[in-house]
């Protein structure tokens, strides 16, 4: 049986503008994707068990390699691969939004091709079946947990299941969520 984990990281310790313009947008992005997590972000028990003895796979970010730190273990594999998508993004400085509205907004654009200054959609899913590849490799001899980001976990889980493993559409929507891909064995 193999078995890949997907958790969301723990929750950053970033404060959250009211509103921003879109050429504010680099800069917000830099501070979160440098934050530490919050002294009181924890993972639950349940999540702490699945991380033991297992392959720890991060991305190179702060939040991820601190989520397996607060798990008690310590990353197999840490790589750029596995960082969340970069929104994309207009240059402007007349609208006004908060950032979780300006994401909203970026990735339902996103969905429909837009991505200036980000990454594209088709960029994400290719480098998702990249990231899905390296986990199911890993999962030939042992449990593995991806601490990963939300949005690019999603991708990987459409990949994971796509390939045959069973588990949730979406595998985490809050922070220390986790859904897990279990696939019982491999076409002969």
């Amino acid at each position: 049986m193999r078995e890949i984990i997907l958790v969301r990281h723990g929750e950053p310790d970033l404060e959250i503008p009211q509103k921003i313009s879109a050429n504010e947008i680099p800069i917000f992005l830099q501070k979160y994707n440098s934050a530490s997590l919050k002294q009181n972000s924890t993972p639950s028990n349940k999540l702490l068990f699945l991380s033991q003895n297992a392959a720890v796979v991060c991305s190179d970010l702060v939040r991820s390699i601190q989520s397996a730190q607060k798990c008690s273990v310590s990353p197999y594999m840490v790589d750029t691969l596995f960082r969340e998508s970069i929104p994309p993004y207009f240059q402007n400085d007349f609208f006004r939004f908060t950032p979780k509205q300006w994401l909203v907004f970026s990735r339902l654009l996103w969905l429909i091709g837009f991505s200036n200054n980000g990454e594209s959609l088709i960029g994400a899913i290719k480098r998702a079946k990249k990231a899905a590849n390296i986990l199911i490799e890993l999962s030939k001899s042992e449990r593995v947990v991806l601490f990963g980001h939300g949005l690019f976990n999603i991708l990987i889980a459409k990949e994971l299941r796509r390939r045959g493993f069973s588990g949730k559409k979406v595998p985490a929507k809050k922070h220390w969520d986790y859904g897990k891909y279990i696939k019982l064995k491999d076409r002969i």
